[in-house]
């Protein structure tokens, strides 16, 4: 899927580059800055793409006004408030509304371990290692929508995440040499026949940049789990998630049971096998013949030369077999969990404990003090049942009386 988006992402925005190459520098940048607010918004879309079609777009139009020093400087500072501004609306508008739905605080695991270390980390007033590793290494759009939903305070949030201009100014370097690799002279030479070295330089800067913070967060998160586990206790329990997960306990256990491999019949068992074999064969398929599985394509390459004017033409053959793979191992997954879920909702509801169970539970969990409170309710019962048959047969007894007097007087009198 990531493979799938950073293609389509890069074609995109080559065709962006290619409608805004007339356009002044004001109008495009507020062309761009639109844009990438929307796509910041979107969940799968990276970053990095955007911050180097910036470096591309930005330097291309501005370099004669600004230079290419101030065009590059300009490109970095739009990059950086436009991931500021970004990351706001995904922690207010999206993160902090869906707060506010039980199922997205318990699907995210707000009350787990992971996810109140992170909590622990990212509430820490000013900047820290552990908090800009995870700002600036976490994925963009899950880690400012996880801010909301955990409600911390966007102030800090922004000021912990202005760092990441360390990951913008590579990104738009590469993005400004890359453009700048393309420029020819008038007799057709390269006008700067060193940027394209260098900008496999500042490529791997932000690869590493990237990568690298991703590893200290994880790092620093297990830290914070281990070493921390008194404040990380001591942060109490969404009650409501809580409550979700007890309930969901028993329908959980009841899927893992359903759904043990020695247990599932043939035809599941092909579903979940076939599904396998789909993503493995088109995960080797991508990785390993990559050239031949899309059309090389970048941002400085044009749709109508490289493709043809046709955006298909990206996937080559091999290519749209990867795809239909992928497609097709992630439908049968679904169908697979969809007769799990079934399963498991009939085995919940056929193990439901009876009445007398949730009052007194079951006979192999029973203290003797459950049993002795159980024998002491059954026999009072049994009395209440001996009285009332006793009082039932003293009215009887005293309706049979009293219509017998009622007779003798009655004969009395005719007579």
């Amino acid at each position: 899927m990531q493979v799938l988006v950073a293609k389509l992402t890069v074609v995109f925005l080559s065709w962006l580059i290619e409608q805004t190459s007339s356009f002044g520098l004001g109008a495009v940048t507020a062309i761009l800055v639109g844009v990438g607010v929307a796509m910041f918004l979107l969940p799968p879309v990276p970053g990095v793409p955007v911050y180097l079609t910036l470096g591309i777009v930005l330097p291309a139009q501005g370099h004669e006004t600004l230079g290419w020093v101030g065009s590059i400087g300009y490109s970095i500072a739009i990059g950086l408030v436009l991931k500021l501004f970004s990351s706001a609306l995904q922690q207010k508008m999206i993160g902090e509304n869906l707060s506010r739905y039980v199922r997205v605080r318990q699907f995210v695991g707000v009350n787990s371990t992971l996810m109140k270390a992170m909590r622990l980390v990212l509430s820490q007033d000013g900047l820290s290692v552990p908090k800009v590793a995870i700002l600036i290494g976490g994925p963009d759009w899950p880690t400012s929508v996880l801010c909301g939903i955990l409600r911390l305070s966007l102030p800090q949030i922004i000021l912990g995440t202005i760092p990441v201009v360390m990951l913008i100014f590579p990104t738009c370097l590469t993005g400004a040499l890359l453009y700048m690799a393309s420029l020819k002279d008038a007799s057709g030479n390269p006008e700067f026949s060193w940027a394209g070295t260098v900008s496999t330089i500042t490529a791997s800067v932000t690869a590493l940049v990237q990568f690298g913070s991703m590893i200290v967060a994880a790092y620093y998160l297990e830290q914070t789990a281990d070493k921390r586990v008194d404040d990380v206790a001591a942060i109490v329990d969404d009650a409501e998630v809580k409550k979700a997960d007890d309930e969901a306990a028993h329908l959980n256990k009841c899927y893992r049971e359903v759904t043990q491999w020695n247990k599932i019949p043939v035809l599941p068992k092909l579903f979940m096998r076939s599904s396998l074999a789909c993503i493995v064969i088109s995960c080797y398929i991508v990785q390993l013949f990559s050239s031949q599985c899309f059309t090389e394509h970048s941002l400085t390459d044009s749709i109508d030369d490289n493709l043809q004017g046709n955006v298909g033409n990206l996937f080559l053959p091999l290519g749209w077999i990867a795809t239909g793979l992928f497609s097709a191992s992630v439908l049968l997954l679904y169908v697979f969990t969809s007769w799990g879920k079934v399963k498991a909702k009939l085995k919940a509801k056929e193990a439901a404990p009876k009445p007398e169970i949730l009052a007194y539970g079951s006979s192999d969990d029973r203290t003797d003090f459950d049993l002795d409170l159980q024998a002491a309710a059954d026999g009072i019962h049994a009395d209440e049942l001996v009285v009332s048959s006793n009082d039932n047969n003293s009215v009887a007894s005293y309706h049979r009386r009293h219509s017998h007097s009622q007779g003798a007087h009655s004969t009395s009198t005719r007579f």
